[in-house]
């Protein structure tokens, strides 16, 4: 037995096995890697269309505090609201639509400067600038 054991072959199949039984750390590392690849992918086409709702509920959010100070001028024999806080004590709009999707509150002119028999309402959008190309303003809907 103590013969046997002592001419064993090392390539012997059963212990070949027995050695090739797990991962490599250069195999785990290159599944790693495609994984990140596949989440970074993944997670981009998820942002992109994260900011483009962001930029869709800015644009409903001005066309309800346009379409609540319309309401309020026809309750009201045309007289502007004073601002947008206005609107929402009053219940003409709601208060979670009072601040654009950045955070920012809307801004609110009344009479307005574009549109002349309502009130100019903007969103200044995701640079939170004024009067940048982003804005999302009420005249041009």
């Amino acid at each position: 037995m103590l013969i046997k054991m002592l001419n064993r072959n090392p390539l012997d199949p059963r212990r070949r096995r027995v050695r090739d039984a797990g991962f490599t750390l250069l195999e785990i590392m290159i599944v790693l890697a495609i994984i990140a690849l596949i989440a970074g992918g993944v997670g981009t086409a998820v942002f992109k269309q994260f900011n483009k709702a962001k930029v869709q509920t800015a644009r409903l959010r001005v066309k309800a505090a346009r379409d609540a100070t319309a309401q309020y001028m026809i309750d009201n024999s045309s007289n502007c609201p004073k601002g947008i806080d206005d609107l929402v004590s009053q219940k003409y709009l709601d208060k979670n639509n009072a601040k654009d999707p950045w955070d920012k509150p809307l801004l609110f002119k009344c009479p307005g400067t574009n549109d002349t028999d309502a009130a100019d309402i903007s969103s200044s959008g995701a640079d939170k600038q004024d009067g940048t190309p982003d804005d999302v303003k009420s005249w041009e809907m």
